[in-house]
C-alpha cells in the first residue's frame, strides 16, 4: 500500500472507545467519520498517539452493533498489541489515527462464489465476522466453522452473529476457562467442546446444504456445551470471566475513583464507599447483563463485612467482599454448567462393509463427491475461506481442497 493513499485515507477519532474483553484482547469502537465509506470486508491501518506516534498496524474492521459504527478487535501478539492492552485497565475513551479502509482478500472470492465455508481459528473469525453481517440477509449460503480458546472471545461474537436459515455456525471451543453466555443460541448456530475433524465438518455442511437437511451426527463432538446454568453458577461464571479482565487492584481502584461521586466525606486512605463498589459491579462486572441475584449477593456481603457499620471498604475488606463473592452459595464450575450427550453415531467397525469403505473412498466424505460434480452445488460454486494462525488448520484445508476440488482462500495478517 503506497504511503500517498494510506495518507489520503487517514481519519483522526477523537473519542474512540476501548474496553477490555480478557487480559489478552480489547476491542475498540468509533463512530464512522464523514467519508469513511463502506468497509464490509475491509481492513484499517490503526494508529495511537498516546502509545506510539510512529507506528501504523493493519486490523479487520467490522460493523459495530450501534448504526454507522465500526469495530476492530485486537488480541495480544507482540509488543505493540501489549502495551495497548496493558494500557486500558479500565473502558476508556482516547483518540485514535484510522487509514482505510480497504478491502481485504476475503472480498473478491466471498463475492463470486454462492456458497461461502468461513474457516477461522481464534482473531481470525473478525473478517468472517463483517462477511456475516454483509452477506445473511441475502440469497448467498454463508457458514462459519470457528476453532477458538479464548472464551473473551467466543462470548463477545457469538451473541452477535446472525446468518439466514440457509447457513450453520459451529464454534468449537478448545479453552479452559468456563464460558458465560447470557442468551439462548439459535437453532443453526452449535458450540462444541475440543476440535473438529475439518473434513468431515466441512462435508458435513455441504451436505447439509445440498439436501436441504440437518447437520449429519457425525459432525459433532461427543460433547457440546450446554450454555444454561442455574442463576447461582451464572453469578459464578458472571465473575470468573470479570476477573480474567481485570485484577482485584485494578476493581478496587475503579471503586475508589467513582466513590467521589457518592461520597464527599472519604477517608484520606485510599477507600470505597458501598455505592462505589456497587457502581463497580454495575461497570465492570454486570455490563454484559443484568443480573439481580449478584447485586443482591454484593449487598448482603457488604454488610457482612462492614464490621464499623461505617459503610467504607478500604483495600483489605474488599479483598474479603471479593473472595466471599467468588465463593458464597456457589458450587463448583468445573465446566459451563453441565455436558449433553449430542445424538452422535460411532463408527462401528465390525458392522462397516466393505463396499461402505469403498463408497468413502470414491465419493467422499457423506458421498458429497457426487454433488460436488454437476449441478447447483457444483464445487465451482463453492469457497472456502480462512484467517488464521494455524499451520494445521490451514494444512488440513489445502488437503480438503485437492481432495474435493473446492476453492480456498487464505486471508493473512500481513497486509
Amino acid at each position: 500500500m503506497e504511503a500517498l493513499e494510506i495518507f489520503s485515507k487517514t481519519f483522526l477519532i477523537e473519542s474512540a472507545h476501548f474496553q477490555r474483553l480478557s487480559d489478552t484482547c480489547l476491542t475498540i469502537t468509533f463512530e464512522n467519520p464523514p467519508g469513511f465509506g463502506n468497509h464490509n470486508s475491509a481492513y484499517v491501518y490503526l494508529m495511537l498517539p498516546w502509545l506510539s506516534k510512529y507506528q501504523f498496524h493493519a486490523f479487520t474492521i467490522f460493523p459495530g452493533n450501534l448504526p454507522n459504527t465500526s469495530s476492530i478487535c485486537i488480541s495480544k501478539c507482540g509488543d505493540w498489541t501489549k502495551s495497548l492492552i496493558e494500557e486500558i485497565t479500565t473502558p476508556s475513551h482516547k483518540p485514535a489515527f484510522i487509514a482505510g479502509p480497504f478491502l481485504s482478500p476475503f472480498s473478491s472470492p466471498a463475492m463470486d462464489s454462492e456458497n461461502v465455508i468461513a474457516v477461522a481459528s481464534g482473531i481470525g473469525v473478525t473478517p468472517a465476522v463483517s462477511l456475516i453481517k454483509k452477506y445473511s440477509s441475502t440469497s448467498r449460503r454463508m457458514s462459519l466453522i470457528w476453532i477458538c480458546r479464548d472464551a473473551a472471545l467466543v462470548e463477545h461474537f457469538l451473541p452477535s452473529l446472525e446468518l439466514s436459515t440457509g447457513g450453520w455456525i459451529l464454534v468449537y471451543y478448545t479453552g479452559k476457562r468456563p464460558l458465560f453466555l447470557n442468551e439462548d443460541l439459535p437453532s443453526n448456530v452449535f458450540l462444541c467442546n475440543g476440535r473438529p475433524n475439518l473434513e468431515r465438518t466441512i462435508s458435513g455442511v455441504i451436505y447439509s446444504i445440498a439436501n436441504d437437511s440437518c447437520l449429519p451426527d457425525e459432525v459433532f463432538s461427543k460433547n457440546s456445551i450446554v450454555t444454561k446454568a442455574t442463576p447461582e453458577i451464572t453469578a459464578k461464571l458472571i465473575l470468573v470471566k470479570a476477573l480474567s479482565i481485570y485484577s482485584i487492584d485494578q476493581l478496587f481502584d475503579y471503586a475508589v475513583r467513582v466513590s467521589t461521586s457518592f461520597e464527599e466525606d472519604l477517608p484520606e486512605w485510599s477507600a470505597a464507599s458501598f455505592d462505589g463498589v456497587l457502581k463497580m459491579i454495575n461497570d465492570l462486572i454486570c455490563v454484559d447483563c443484568e443480573h439481580e441475584l449478584l447485586k443482591t449477593k454484593a449487598i448482603k456481603i457488604l454488610d457482612l463485612v462492614d464490621n464499623y457499620g461505617s459503610s467504607i471498604v478500604d483495600k483489605d475488606t474488599f479483598e474479603d467482599f471479593m473472595q466471599l463473592m467468588m465463593s458464597a452459595d456457589v458450587e463448583s464450575t468445573q465446566s459451563v454448567a453441565s455436558t449433553q450427550d449430542c445424538k452422535t453415531t460411532s463408527l462401528d467397525v465390525s458392522r462397516v462393509s466393505l463396499a461402505d469403505i469403498n463408497d468413502t473412498i470414491t465419493n467422499g466424505m457423506f458421498g458429497i463427491k457426487r454433488v460436488l460434480k454437476s449441478g447447483k452445488y457444483s464445487g465451482k460454486k463453492w469457497n472456502m475461506l480462512y484467517c488464521g494462525g494455524s499451520e494445521a488448520v490451514l494444512a488440513q484445508l489445502r488437503e480438503y481442497k485437492h481432495k474435493y476440488s473446492i476453492g480456498l482462500s487464505v486471508e493473512k495478517f500481513d497486509w
